[in-house]
């Protein structure tokens, strides 16, 4: 009965009722389309991470700065091959090590030429990281001892520089800084994330670039990736890397490490937080607008109460209690915010699917936040709708119907 009143006095302005609902519309479907966008990024950069392996180490050199004459100094001590061969020897809970060394350098094949990212890495460096062969095969341990020329590239490399994901470029040759390496083995679609994130990508053996690129007698190494036994034994085998890495390079007592330790389920979490931090802005600042359409629903049932004063003298002449007329005006500002809301989840289930891919990812609704923007679209409904319902059931009778 309450709802039926409810419905006819708001279906006798229609288009008011439209119109006040339609910021709730618009604040409902902002908070899910960009909560879905945000979660759905979420959950894609963690798979992107999570593909790795729960069991992966990644050591880099870290810096120390210090004031010196000429002001500010960074001091960075560079990984080498020792470091990477006595933890290969002695970190009894580490499976695999792959040191790697990075450039940046010109890929020329026929006419075409790119600038990529170019990592001497070892026969294990595909294992570590979870990288995927299409074509051919990946960096062997022949090829590391003989300093081989040869390459292995990321699928985007080889759209580049031969036109097509398609062609079977194994046995063709590139050059890179005027020498020839032969194409040996083509990566499957995932880019190599943890290394340097996504774009055109080249790998040699580690010996091959550290000479070649970097000159005779270079062991520098960027970084260096294990793998751990198991994810049980992380922690083991990150204390023993520390362990071994500190005593191969001079540090006693108190000394500060001049490298860092990045532990992949640790890694996992911060993003997680960071991004799901991110989430809840996105969806803290569209719910901004569905305050705003609060407000429209208090300003449109204050105006209903003034224009319908002499209905709530009249209906109070007759019998009806204050409480009657409050539920009645809030029951009017509740199915607004209600209509409002449940159009506004119908919006943002599209709106989420057409706003994720354009920035490059997929939307993923969740429950929850359909139910906490139906719920908020009702406690504000309620919130904003209780001072106007109760401001009508206040009224005098006598004064009611002497309101013109």
């Amino acid at each position: 009965m309450v709802f039926r009143i409810a419905f006819r006095a708001l279906s006798a302005h229609k288009l008011r009722s439209f119109l006040t609902m339609l910021g709730v519309v618009i604040g409902v479907a902002a908070v899910i389309a960009l909560v879905a966008a945000g979660e759905g990024a979420r959950r894609d950069i963690l798979r992107q991470f999570e593909s790795l392996g729960s069991n992966l180490l990644t050591i880099y050199p870290s810096s120390n700065f210090q004031f010196s004459g000429d002001g500010l100094q960074s001091l960075s001590r560079p990984l080498t091959n020792n470091d990477a061969r006595a933890i290969e020897q002695l970190a009894t809970a580490v499976r695999y090590v792959a040191p790697n060394n990075q450039n940046s350098a010109t890929v020329v094949f026929g006419s075409k030429t790119i600038n990529a990212n170019v990592y001497g890495v070892n026969e294990v460096y595909d294992e570590v990281n979870n990288l995927q062969i299409a074509r051919g095969r990946f960096i062997t341990a022949d090829d590391q001892e003989n300093s081989a020329s040869v390459v292995v590239l990321s699928e985007s490399a080889l759209e580049k520089l031969f036109g097509s994901k398609l062609v079977d470029p194994t046995g063709q040759t590139v050059r890179i800084k005027r020498q020839n390496y032969r194409v040996v083995g083509v990566l499957a679609g995932k880019e190599d994330v943890f290394m340097g994130g996504f774009g055109d990508q080249v790998y040699l053996p580690l010996r091959t670039a550290q000479v070649r690129l970097g000159g005779a007698g270079n062991q520098k190494i960027d970084q260096i990736s294990l793998q751990a036994n198991s994810a049980e034994e992380m922690d083991l085998a990150q204390a023993q890397v520390r362990t071994i890495l500190r005593a191969l390079r001079g540090l006693e007592g108190e000394a500060k490490d001049d490298f860092s330790i990045q532990n992949q389920a640790d890694l996992l979490k911060s993003i997680s937080d960071a991004t799901g931090t991110f989430t809840v802005l996105l969806g803290s600042i569209a719910a901004i607008s569905l305050l705003v359409g609060g407000i429209g629903i208090m300003n449109i049932m204050l105006v209903s109460v003034t224009e319908r004063t002499r209905e709530v003298g009249l209906r109070k002449a007759v019998g009806a209690k204050r409480g009657d007329i409050l539920v009645q005006f809030l029951t009017e500002a509740m199915v607004l915010s209600l209509l409002g809301g449940g159009i506004g989840v119908a919006l943002g289930i599209g709106g989420a699917h057409l706003i994720a891919p354009m920035l490059g990812g997929t939307a993923y609704i969740t429950t929850q936040s359909v139910v906490l923007a139906l719920g908020v679209s009702l406690g504000i409904g309620v919130f904003f709708g209780l001072y106007p319902a109760n401001r009508a059931s206040l009224l005098k009778p006598i004064d009611a119907l002497r309101y013109e």
